[in-house]
């Protein structure tokens, strides 16, 4: 189009390159003609370069950069790599690649917390499985999301479309999974990850007892104290009055240093 700032850009670039030449050519016969021409053709080729210069300045200060010569290699779990070895698959030969794989937690108002390996603690609200997927190109399918307790019972399961883009992908499922006291949390879970019926994953985790189910399980239905939480108590206190004891005696150390001092 002529309008467009690239095709007037490359006329200019043209005009000056060809009164370059012109200016050269006339430097043989007319020594001012050839001057002429040839400052024309460097001033437009000096404008040229001052524009580009100034654009990427601007791009700049607007937050842009410049794309990476090379893309930086993805970085790939080992559990990721477990997991699909679990699935009976190799990562050398897969072509739909689970390259990290976990648990997204959920608290009240809290900041959700990302499970790989370590155990999950059992006072969170929610859960949800996440899976980053590596493609060669790109492609549309159903991504399978499924949950089950050390028993082997299906506590989870959910199914969406997604388009996949040619690299990474992070893939989540549009629901959670309420965690409550009455799940079994002895053993591992495990997580399974399908695509279009096709088995992907299998990463297993694992349950911390968290400080407040700890202290709730030393407390009866009653209100009492149990006596395993008694005695925890009682240790705790005589370790507070030792505390107490070794201060006292610091402090008349102290004192008969002070009257030595003063003698």
């Amino acid at each position: 189009m002529p309008n467009d700032p690239m095709n007037r850009r490359m006329v200019e670039i043209g005009i000056a390159i060809l009164l370059i030449v012109m200016g050269l050519a006339a430097l043989g016969g007319d020594i001012m003609a050839g001057l002429v021409f040839g400052g024309l053709g460097a001033f437009l080729l000096y404008r040229q370069f001052d524009q580009t210069r100034a654009g990427i300045d601007m791009h700049r200060q607007a937050g842009y950069s410049a794309p990476e010569a090379q893309p930086r290699a993805d970085q790939v779990y080992a559990h990721a790599l477990e997991a699909v070895r679990g699935a009976g698959l190799d990562p050398n030969s897969t072509h739909v690649l689970p390259i990290d794989i976990g648990v997204m937690t959920f608290s009240a108002d809290q900041e959700p917390t990302i499970y790989r390996t370590k155990p999950v603690l059992d006072d969170v609200d929610y859960i949800q499985p996440f899976v980053q997927l590596r493609l060669p190109t790109r492609a549309v399918g159903r991504v399978r999301f499924e949950i089950l307790d050390s028993d082997d019972q299906v506590l989870f399961i959910h199914e969406d479309n997604h388009q996949l883009q040619r690299g990474r992908n992070l893939v989540t499922p549009a629901a959670r999974l309420p965690i409550h006291d009455a799940h079994n949390f002895h053993g591992e879970w495990q997580m399974r990850i399908s695509a279009d019926g096709v088995l992907l994953a299998v990463h297993h985790f694992g349950w911390q007892e968290s400080t407040t189910k700890v202290i709730r399980r030393h407390i009866r239905e009653d209100g009492e104290v149990s006596n395993e939480m008694r005695a925890m108590m009682a240790e705790s206190r005589l370790q507070t009055l030792s505390l107490d004891e070794l201060l006292a005696e610091q402090a008349v150390e102290e004192e008969d240093q002070r009257r030595e001092s003063g003698r």
